[in-house]
């Protein structure tokens, strides 16, 4: 596959809704507005079908290796033998159907849309419509894993069991009723994630056969713009077959995250693609994750681009001819021409890359933040999401990405245009500086974590920093003197004169200062 692309005699002309690997094999689904299911060898780097359809296709999904499915934005669900190139339709919706997925366990198709049902297609009985369940909303997002049907409805995720669809087994609502975007199931374990408009990732896991669950959230793609974070939403999440707890996120500006659910922490970032995120997949072996592309989200300029191995590569355009560049042994970069055509990136993992976390546990982090939100370990995160209305005197807000003080609050009232607006006056309580700012009252901010420890004073040294003595015996010996002058006089004079000191530390968002002192008497 090195050196290959993805080549299109015809050119994709509208945005692609879905991306999909086979069950065995390297071959590609390809779904897309412009009327045309596509299935692209990727090691041969053909085009093996391209069959047209009378609508839209909003979804595809494989039934085994020669066989697949699409829901269309007519209402109608039709299957297709890739082999032949024939279709026929196995039924249709009342409004347009978003969602398909093929049970293996059941032998079904499981179909969702607009009219707000769900279906069950029987494709090897003499009656295509097994079940239908009238729901309350409309269905953003579908997974299926086994006989365990997750959708997500709204701001709530809503778990069936296929074997008993009469009712739902399960039901989650998402954090302070945010719109869910897309939800995945975990391959391998009982669990899911789901991903928000306002940047965040729920993951919710089970451990069988003990009884231990992992459930937390966190911010998935804070954008800094102007001192503020930019929520970016999230617009598909995929799970690695292969390594447990590794799945990948991509968001609605074109970048691709990797992250290990296991030890809460981002493996890696792939170079921004030109436009959003429209799908994620990895093929059956979790070494080649494909990446599609395109103004389904938002209007940008089309690219094509193809990324071998782990390394960082950037994609020119060329008004003319294909040009090809060998970069290193390692990665390929291809310039082409500017077709009408959406962005895909494949990444192959080396096949002697056994363990593929060993190779990212060397992979450096980013300085970006991510919050995450354990109702287990809720301290663990830098900051929490609380709405700006919430907010009162004398609490804390993160400013221009500052903890901060709050030592005024406002709130305007509500225009007839707009949200009510709340006007923050804080003191950063490491600088103590004054700053500002203005939220929308129904806006969620970052409020830091803000802990006060206390230790004996051990030593000072020459150069300001100071000893410290933790309950556990240990030393702290990275903090420095306060720079308030009446504080840092007190610790001297006291320190001094011999007398047994406690300080206090108050730590923030990775930083940490001594903020009060106390005298126990003499040593």
């Amino acid at each position: 596959m090195n050196g290959s692309c993805l080549e299109f005699k015809n050119p994709i002309q509208d945005a692609i809704s879905r991306v999909r690997f086979a069950p065995q094999s390297n071959n590609l689904l390809i779904s897309s507005w412009d009327l045309c299911l596509r299935l692209y060898d990727v090691d041969c780097s053909q085009l093996r079908l391209e069959a047209p359809s009378e609508a839209a296709l909003l979804d595809c999904c494989f039934q085994e290796e020669p066989v697949a499915f699409s829901a269309a934005s007519d209402g109608s669900i039709t299957r297709y033998d890739l082999h032949s190139g024939i279709s026929n339709k196995v039924g249709n919706h009342d409004d347009i159907a978003t969602c398909v997925e093929y049970s293996t366990e059941t032998r079904q198709v499981i179909t969702a849309g607009f009219d707000k049902k769900i279906i069950a297609w029987d494709i090897f009985g003499a009656k295509p419509l097994v079940y239908l369940r009238n729901l309350d909303a409309e269905v953003e997002s579908m997974s299926l894993s086994g006989y365990e049907l997750i959708i997500a409805v709204g701001s709530s995720v809503d778990i069936y069991d296929l074997r008993n669809s009469d009712k739902c087994v399960q039901s989650n609502k998402f954090c302070m009723d945010v719109p869910i975007r897309c939800v995945s199931s975990i391959p391998y374990l009982k669990g899911y994630a789901v991903g928000s408009v306002d940047g965040r990732v729920k993951l919710e896991i089970s451990y069988p056969p003990s009884s231990n669950n992992m459930g937390y959230m966190f911010r998935c793609h804070p954008r800094s713009r102007d001192g503020r974070n930019h929520l970016v939403p999230v617009n598909d999440i995929a799970f690695n077959p292969f390594i447990s707890g590794a799945f990948v996120t991509g968001d609605n500006v074109g970048y691709v995250t990797a992250w290990d659910a296991k030890s809460r922490r981002r493996l890696f970032e792939l170079p921004g693609c030109a436009n959003s995120i429209a799908s994620l997949t990895y093929n059956n072996e979790g070494q080649i994750l494909a990446v599609a592309s395109s103004h389904t989200y938002q209007e940008a300029t089309e690219i094509l681009e193809l990324i071998l191995g782990p390394k960082e590569a950037h994609v020119e355009t060329s008004q003319a001819e294909y040009q090809l560049h060998a970069l290193t042994n390692s990665f390929t970069l291809l310039s082409l021409p500017r077709f009408p055509l959406r962005s895909f990136a494949l990444i192959r993992i080396s096949r002697f890359l056994q363990k593929l976390c060993e190779f990212f546990s060397f992979v450096p982090m980013s300085d970006e933040d991510h919050h995450f939100e354990s109702k287990a370990d809720a301290g663990a995160s830098k900051t929490f999401p609380q709405q700006a209305g919430t907010i009162r005197k004398n609490g804390h807000i993160v400013i221009k990405s500052r903890p901060c003080k709050v030592v005024e609050v406002s709130t305007s009232k509500t225009g007839k245009h707009g949200h009510a607006k709340c006007h923050f006056v804080g003191i950063d309580i490491f600088t103590g500086k004054k700053v500002e700012d203005i939220v929308p009252s129904s806006h969620n901010c970052d409020v830091p974590h803000v802990n006060r420890t206390d230790y004996q004073l051990i030593d000072i040294s020459e150069d300001g920093f100071v000893s410290l003595l933790t309950e556990s015996g240990n030393t702290k010996d990275d903090l420095r003197l306060p720079t308030d002058e009446f504080l840092l006089t007190q610790i001297k004079t006291g320190f001094a004169e011999g007398k047994d000191l406690i300080v206090t530390v108050m730590s923030a968002m990775g930083e940490e200062q001594i903020c009060a002192l106390k005298d126990i008497g003499p040593k």
